[in-house]
């Protein structure tokens, strides 16, 4: 008895999925990707009165800092150490930074020596 040739190709595309799911089966659960089960969370710095407010913020690892500037003039958030630098942040202007390392991290504005902050991450 002959095979028609379309019975013949259909074969292989049964048998590829199903050795497929028999492996996954066999290896059992996917370990965890580091960090799971922790939502990463945005913090909000607001930049107004020539101040940062809140001065210092504390976060967990992963989780990021958005810089808003409401005042009426240009301001930057430069880590004091190399890290990072906002550039000219221009009034209602944003900057987010994600930071992935523990430590504390001071920074200022370059244009406003007086204007400082902390991010503490833990």
């Amino acid at each position: 008895m002959r095979r028609s040739p379309a019975r013949a190709l259909s074969r292989p595309f049964i048998a590829l999925p199903t050795a497929l799911a028999l492996g996954a089966l066999l290896a059992g659960p996917a370990a965890p990707a580091a960090g799971a089960g922790r939502t990463t969370t945005e913090t909000t710095v607001v930049i107004e009165g020539f101040e940062f407010v809140p001065a210092s913020v504390t976060i967990h690892a992963g989780d990021s800092v958005r810089w808003v500037n409401k005042d009426n003039d240009e301001h930057t958030t430069t880590s004091d150490e190399p890290g990072w630098d906002s550039g000219l942040i221009v009034p209602g202007g944003d900057f987010t930074q994600v930071f992935t390392t523990p430590g504390t991290f001071s920074y200022h504005c370059d244009l406003h020596s007086t204007l400082t902050g902390k991010v503490i991450v833990e």
